[in-house]
């Protein structure tokens, strides 16, 4: 795991250029700790900050190839790396070390960028081919790890893991877009492939870009498509108990300690279960609680059961002074904005993990996002399965005693009334000309149903770009890299998400069946039969006293702030924020927090002395 940063042009670098890659290096540090490297070359420049996992004495990078004439930076983990590096070994390649990232560049030099599909793992790379003057960036599947872009002027390309460090060398003054401010209204977080900033790129997950100087006006590109793929649907359980002990095991591969972020659920408790089988004795895992443990506080199921699986346990408390007091150290580390309150047990959970040693965490994050969890997911695929054969969807009582009226086409967020508010208030905060950019309906066009294909790979694959892509993995990889932690996760492999679909595009009829069907009967012999039948809980802290104290204590910086001062909010309206609801104030008061510290570049202490 690393953080990686660098820039092709088409003419020769300038001492500017290489001062700019070395800004943008410096501020990954937290990403990787432990060494740097740089490369540069006539016309490209790459620098990395490495986070030690696999191969912690050779694995340093740049890697070369055997004649030195291709060269990689990357950020992440190649799973698979024994066994490709075997294959790759019997072809005739012949390696350096055993570092997990030199068998990407053995792969490119077999398969051309054919050698993404034979990665397993999560990654964002920067591979420098000299022979043909090619840059090679390219980002994992599930968009696990963040690939930043900037087109510069005079014929340049800059990148970065991190929008901190990529804005170093963006022209000044940053601007948060209009769209952006938007749709972090509506949804809590700026759905991909949108960014905040203007004149900033995502390199789209599953998609590659290449590049030569002279020729950087290319776009990126896809490797990945779920349509294609079909497996055998005969068996689905044995298929997904196979995989899914086997991401395990790979994944709790390390030459670092490796410890579980454990709640009282079935996904991290399925996690730590298959992994504690592996590695006996040596997992560790780290859970959150609340002060006064009210209801919500699962500390006693996760101890209980770390006990059963032999594993050492702590736990780390969580109190409302304490979150406030951290608020705007928080949203330093975010990076781009999330408004998910769950980035406090995040953030905590990460920095005892490192603090007592474990610079691994694993995590059962994307079960409830692959294997139909939520519950508001399943009605979406009943309402829209409903819809599209012809009939009409019918309200429970109570939605039409509130005035609801059934949905008349398919759609997945347009039905939810908390987003229908958050447009429309963030609408009527902006001035006239902020108004100019964004057409009605934006935010649905831009998060849209597309229904040419199978139902469940269409619900599947927007709910990966906005929810699981934009809040939740880019949270987990933001809070826990700001601890120098690697986060893993196993409910997210490639082969469970590429084998579990091809069942699904092969009949397999799982969201019919009752909550989390698959996973549970995958794993009933490896968990307790009370995690199984547990209620679905999720991380459940006081959310409403966190989001009052937090609102109370910094929304003052909301009137004649930097979100008025980016044009998108009117003077008079930033003075009366009373009319509306306390999730939206807590989402206005984390982007202005975010804005003055990201945009602004004002330091923290700041915030907590104009608040008080």
């Amino acid at each position: 795991m690393c953080g990686i940063s660098g820039m092709i042009s088409n003419s020769a670098l300038t001492r500017a250029d290489i001062a700019g890659v070395g800004r943008m290096n410096a501020l990954l540090e937290h990403r990787g700790p432990d060494s740097e490297g740089m490369f540069d070359d006539t016309n490209v420049m790459l620098a990395m900050r490495r986070l030690s996992i696999i191969d912690l004495a050779g694995g340093r990078q740049p890697l070369f190839n055997e004649t030195g004439d291709i060269v990689i930076i990357c950020n992440g983990e190649i799973y698979n790396h024994d066994a490709l590096r075997e294959e790759l070994r019997a072809l005739g390649h012949r390696f350096s070390c055993l570092s997990d990232v030199e068998t990407i560049i053995h792969a490119y030099e077999e398969y051309g960028v054919d050698c993404l599909a034979k990665l397993r793992g999560m990654f964002a790379f920067a591979l420098w081919d000299k022979r043909n003057q090619t840059l090679l960036l390219a980002r994992d599947r599930m968009g696990e790890k963040p690939l930043y872009l900037h087109r510069g002027d005079a014929g340049r390309i800059w990148f970065s893991s991190e929008i901190r460090s990529i804005s170093s060398v963006m022209p000044k003054p940053l601007k948060l877009t209009p769209e952006a401010f938007n749709m972090f209204l509506t949804f809590q977080y700026v759905p991909e492939p949108l960014t905040p900033l203007q004149g900033l790129e995502l390199l789209p997950a599953g998609h590659y870009l290449l590049l030569k100087p002279g020729a950087l006006d290319k776009a990126p590109q896809s490797y990945w498509d779920l349509s294609d793929v079909r497996e055998d649907a005969g068996k689905p359980v044995a298929v997904t108990e196979e995989i899914l002990d086997n991401a395990c095991r790979l994944m709790g591969t390390a030459d670092v300690p490796v410890a579980v972020a454990l709640s009282g659920g079935i996904d991290s408790s399925l996690v730590a279960a298959l992994t504690a089988r592996h590695f006996p004795g040596q997992l560790h895992a780290f859970t959150i609680g609340y002060k006064g443990r009210p209801e919500t506080d699962e500390r006693g199921f996760a101890e209980t059961l770390a006990k059963d699986l032999g594993i050492g346990f702590t736990e780390v408390e969580l109190d409302t002074d304490q979150v406030i007091d951290g608020f705007p150290a928080l949203v330093e580390v975010m990076d781009t904005p999330v408004g998910d309150i769950a980035a406090f047990g995040y953030y905590s959970v990460a920095k005892a993990s490192r603090e007592a040693g474990y610079p691994v965490l694993m995590s059962g994050m994307g079960g409830d996002e692959f294997f139909w969890g939520y519950e508001w997911v399943r009605e979406a695929m009943l309402r829209n399965e409903t819809l599209l054969a012809g009939k009409k969807v019918k309200l429970p009582w109570w939605k039409r005693l509130m005035g609801q009226k059934p949905p008349e086409k398919a759609d997945f967020f347009g039905v939810h009334p908390d987003l229908r508010n958050g447009d429309a208030w963030s609408r009527k905060l902006m001035p006239e000309k902020a108004l100019d950019h964004l057409p009605e309906g934006y935010w649905l066009k831009e998060a849209a149903l597309d229904v040419s294909g199978p139902l469940h790979l269409a619900i599947s694959n927007l709910l990966n770009r906005t929810w699981l892509r934009s809040n939740c993995l880019a949270l987990f990889d933001r809070m826990s890299m700001a601890h120098s932690v690697e986060g893993r996760l196993p409910l997210l492999d490639v082969e469970l998400v590429d084998r579990v679909t091809g069942m699904r595009n092969s009949g397999l009829v799982d969201w019919h069946k009752p909550h989390k069907w698959l996973l549970v009967e995958a794993l009933h012999d490896a968990l307790p039969a009370d995690v199984l039948s547990r209620k679905k809980q999720g991380f459940t802290p006081p959310v409403r006293d966190w989001m009052h104290g937090i609102v109370t204590h910094f929304l003052p910086l909301v009137e004649n702030g930097a979100l008025v001062r980016q044009g998108l909010i009117e003077p008079e309206k930033s003075r009366d924020l009373s009319a509306y609801g306390l999730p939206f104030l807590y989402k206005l008061v984390l982007l202005e927090c975010w804005t003055r510290l990201h945009i602004e570049g004002k330091p923290v202490g700041e915030l907590s002395r104009k608040a008080a």
